[in-house]
């Protein structure tokens, strides 16, 4: 089973900042979750990716209709190395186009400007849980439809 978000923030629940506000966590839900889902062009072999619905049914790997947590994790591993083309072992807000500059930075747990694989996957599983309106730690394509068309951020 993959392994549950290791923070409090990193679990959706709110923090308290340097400033002594309190803030919550909040990750790009819609753009990050639907492009979790999306393999790069080139692994599909094709100049597009193929449409959401395809992306989620090659993310199930079981073809059980659900995108499990291991499932999702693997996916989030995937994703980051494909990310981070120079391999330097973190991503940039740069490298993250789709996170607005505030998700990052609440994503950034160590403050260094850097995203490890940890804080990228944590962060990751933050928008799982809120798709998983089930709460049985699976997606179905109804749960990511709806997540994806609600554009929670």
């Amino acid at each position: 089973m993959a392994p549950r978000a290791a923070s409090p923030t990193a679990a959706g629940r709110s923090r308290t900042d340097m400033n002594g506000a309190r803030t919550v966590q909040v990750w790009v839900g819609l753009s990050l979750l639907a492009g979790i889902l999306v393999s790069p062009a080139a692994t599909w072999g094709q100049s597009a990716p193929p449409p959401q619905k395809d992306r989620f049914e090659a993310a199930d790997k079981n073809r059980d209709g659900r995108v499990d947590r291991e499932e999702f994790y693997r996916v989030a591993v995937e994703s980051f190395y494909f990310r981070d083309k120079t391999r330097k072992g973190y991503l940039t807000v740069e490298e993250l186009r789709e996170a607005s500059p505030e998700a990052f930075k609440a994503a950034n747990r160590k403050g260094d400007g850097r995203l490890s694989l940890e804080e990228y996957v944590n962060a990751l599983f933050v928008d799982f849980d809120r798709a998983d309106t089930s709460k049985d730690g699976a997606l179905t394509w109804e749960e990511f439809e709806a997540y994806s068309r609600s554009g929670r951020r």
